[in-house]
């Protein structure tokens, strides 16, 4: 920064001097660098960021930590270069009362990338483990605990260092916590500072860099200012935050440059008490989650002002986030003088941040956004709790270049707008829109507001391996991913497709599949882990096809190691009429499910083709591949007119006075359209019995068993007629198999109309052949 932009700066600051303090109670003025008790000199070089190898014992912790206990309240320990010797290396180290560490321009305190220097117990830190497992865990970089008037100032830098290898592990802080992402687990790494109950404690021109965890963490502290710090850390390292107090009053964060890869800040609150009386001012924000308020806000959080911020590149922008298992009471909260841009949701207000149950109520009132411009547009969220705990906003010149209505989403809520007009006004289900004064606000000038990260390096950084972009959308119910709804998820992916990654979990929502090339999978390979279910019925909704759980339209569709199902019979009895529910409804052309577990009771599953249109016009096909996968129900339970391939899967019957396999509807002779069953296994509950291997919903239905072992619960005539006595339909259907085998077989006493394969007619119902349409499709290939 040039001395005449910081006069600027600094003039500014003078100017919005009331502002600045309007939360913060204490008189906040720019923190001044303390005298020094003790002077240590660099011993170690760091030519390209790497140090040599035979460098990384060389720890400068003892040093560290001796002048530290040995400095006087009130002075500062200072790290200064030695002619080339720049760079400190450290494990962990405390701060004590009244002490700041000064890092001089020029020199970078490097953290250890030695996972042992920061255990707690042998081995506790640096791995990958079950959410909750004990015995895991890291010491922070640098800690001040009860620490009063401690701080750490300076020109200089402290690179945390999250993405170098690890010594005697071939994998990087930052690999440890994407790898604990995929699978939803923990990671255990360190997190760079940790204050807490440490009142009156100052960050002041420090640089943070590439901290494994969170940068800054401040807990149940009374007084904390950061002032002119930068934190830098690649927008693909997970679990980044830059600055997160938590159950804290007093707190200014000023004049700051924030790039990370989760949240810019975050305000939190827990058992620990109240977050309270915060500023928020004249900072910069780029890549990250925003300035955030939650996950945690059970303790309450209150008297908060956001002022003069810009937000540049990041996920989110304002965002309070929380859920009824840690959620509380979020109000007198104003955001002012905001500008964003390029940023995916500016706005995202939830009270659903997870699905988890609980009693903590997640409530927010007496929130302000006033003069807020997104020059861009993006994703609009305002949501209350329920009806009874409605979101309280006021939108005060709020505007959006290129607003896109179906990108505005508001439920429950109670919206005021004005005194001045913007162009932002949410509608939606609860929602109730005062308009306070008639003037039409002019949009915040954002036009010189947004400058690019200081590039002038204040110290040496480290060389690290910044995590590659992963396209994958994780979704995880316990908020972890990037989202908990598999839906949300569905519909910010691109036209184009995605990959989605669910994490274990029950998630009670209803999936609308349209868009081609969504990819729908699980990282466990046990499909009992995750579960998408819902409890719609055909006497719900007026129609079987709309009781779907899971809803697939879109071409080129994949799910793996999921379960689908359908509870409504949980809950209701099952009677002959409107007792219908589906858990799958595919129709989409190319779409592939393995390893699945589909569930349900009378029409479990329909695959269908993309259309049959009334009026003669021909029906267009769509095929789909299951594989290794186990679905149940009793009746129908298996519908549809789609091509569709069941491979070594198990087909379980569950209990009803008679059941069917399937209820195939192929329409007329030529069209494209059969259920092939190969090398897969018919099962039922036990006393099950009556159960026929289909029946035709339509005259011209087909369905063939190919190398199925059939269990005792398969009628011996194994086919029947829709009604029998009233239709005619299976004489004009297609049933067939070839090598069945168990104590369902009976071979000698299948319906006459049943054919018989000889080996060469089964070869063309083989999955290659059968599904292979003018495309060539191979559903086998991986």
């Amino acid at each position: 920064m040039t001395s005449t932009t910081l006069a600027l700066r600094l003039a500014a600051l003078a100017a919005l001097l009331p502002a600045l303090h309007a939360q913060d109670t204490r008189h906040v003025s720019e923190p001044r660098f303390p005298q020094m008790c003790t002077v240590l000199t660099a011993r170690l070089s760091a030519p390209q960021g790497v140090l040599p190898e035979s460098s990384e014992a060389t720890l400068d912790t003892a040093r560290i930590q001796s002048a530290i206990d040995g400095c006087g309240a009130g002075r500062a320990v200072a790290l200064k270069s030695a002619g080339a010797n720049n760079i400190f290396l450290s494990g962990p180290f405390q701060l004590k009362p009244g002490v700041t560490l000064l890092v001089d321009a020029g020199v970078a305190l490097f953290a250890s990338r030695n996972p042992r220097d920061y255990d707690l117990t042998l081995g506790s830190c640096g791995v990958v483990s079950e959410r909750g497992e004990r015995g895991r865990g890291c010491k922070p970089f640098i800690q001040a605990d009860h620490a009063p008037g401690s701080g750490i100032m300076g020109d200089g830098a402290i690179d945390g260092r999250g993405g170098a290898r690890l010594l005697g592990q071939n994998v990087t802080w930052w690999d440890l916590a994407h790898a604990a992402k995929v699978m939803d687990q923990a990671q255990a790494v360190p997190r760079m500072l940790a204050v807490r109950q440490s009142d009156d404690f100052t960050l002041y021109r420090i640089t943070l860099r590439n901290s494994p965890n969170f940068h800054v963490g401040v807990d149940q502290t009374n007084g904390f200012t950061a002032w002119a710090v930068k934190i830098q850390t690649p927008k693909t390292a997970r679990n980044t935050d830059g600055i997160d107090p938590s159950s804290s009053t007093n707190v200014t964060i000023a004049w700051c440059e924030i790039s990370t890869g989760d949240d810019n800040v975050a305000i939190k609150t827990g058992s620990q008490g109240a977050a309270s009386h915060i500023t928020i001012a004249h900072n910069h924000f780029y890549s990250g989650h925003g300035m955030s308020i939650g996950s945690g806000t059970s303790g309450g959080v209150s008297d908060i002002l956001v002022t003069d911020l810009t937000i540049d590149g990041a996920d989110n922008g304002i965002r309070i986030k929380s859920d009824r298992s840690r959620g509380g009471l979020v109000q007198n909260v104003s955001y002012e003088n905001v500008c964003m841009r390029n940023v995916f949701n500016p706005i995202l207000l939830t009270p659903m941040y997870t699905t988890f149950p609980g009693t903590r109520l997640p409530v927010y009132r007496d929130i302000l956004l006033k003069d807020v411009h997104s020059v861009t547009p993006g994703w609009f969220t305002f949501l209350g709790l329920d009806a009874e705990h409605k979101l309280g906003v006021t939108l005060d010149n709020v505007t959006v270049d290129g607003l896109r209505p179906e990108e505005v989403r508001a439920e429950n809520a109670e919206i005021r707008i004005g005194p001045r007009r913007g162009n932002l006004a949410p509608q939606g289900n609860g929602v109730a829109v005062l308009n306070s004064g008639a003037g039409e606000g002019a949009a915040l000038s954002c036009q010189s507001r947004f400058a690019p990260f200081p590039e002038i390096p204040t110290a040496p950084a480290a060389s690290v391996t910044v995590p590659p972009e992963d396209p994958t959308f994780y979704v995880a119910a316990s908020g972890t991913g990037d989202y908990y709804s598999i839906q949300r998820a569905i519909d910010v992916a691109p036209a184009a497709g995605a990959l989605i990654s669910v994490a274990p979990g029950v998630y009670r929502e209803v999936l609308t599949i349209n868009k081609p090339n969504i990819h729908l999978r699980s990282p466990y390979s046990d499909a009992k882990k995750t579960v998408i279910v819902f409890d719609k019925s055909n006497g719900s909704t007026g129609s079987t096809l709309k009781s779907a759980t899971v809803e697939v339209r879109g071409d080129n569709f994949s799910a793996e190691n999921l379960t689908f199902a359908n509870d409504f019979n949980a809950t209701h009895p099952q009677l002959p009429a409107g007792s219908q529910a589906v858990a799958l409804l595919v129709t989409g052309d190319r779409a592939v499910f393995r390893n699945m577990r589909l569930l349900g009771n009378q029409d479990t599953l329909y695959a269908g083709s993309k259309s049959c249109a009334s009026g003669g016009q021909p029906c267009v096909p769509a095929r789909q591949y299951f594989a290794d996968s186990y679905i149940e129900g009793n009746v129908d339970f298996i519908f549809g007119d789609g091509n569709a391939v069941f491979e070594n899967c198990e087909i379980h019957s569950t209990s009803h006075a008679e059941g069917f396999v399937t209820a195939q509807s192929k329409h007329y002779p030529e069209q494209d359209s059969a259920f092939v069953f190969n090398r897969s296994k018919l099962t039922a509950e036990s006393g099950v019995s009556h159960v026929w291997l289909g029946r035709p919903w339509r005259p011209y239905a087909a369905a063939v068993f190919l190398n199925t072992e059939m269990g005792a619960h398969i009628e011996p005539a194994g086919w029947r007629e829709w009604h029998p006595g009233e239709t005619h339909s299976i004489e004009t259907a297609f049933y067939a198999e070839y090598n069945s085998s168990g104590p369902g077989a009976h071979p000698e006493q299948r319906d006459s109309h049943t054919r018989k394969l000889t080996a060469q007619e089964a070869a063309r119902f083989e999955t290659r052949r059968f599904l292979a349409g003018a495309d060539g499709w191979d559903p086998t290939a991986r």
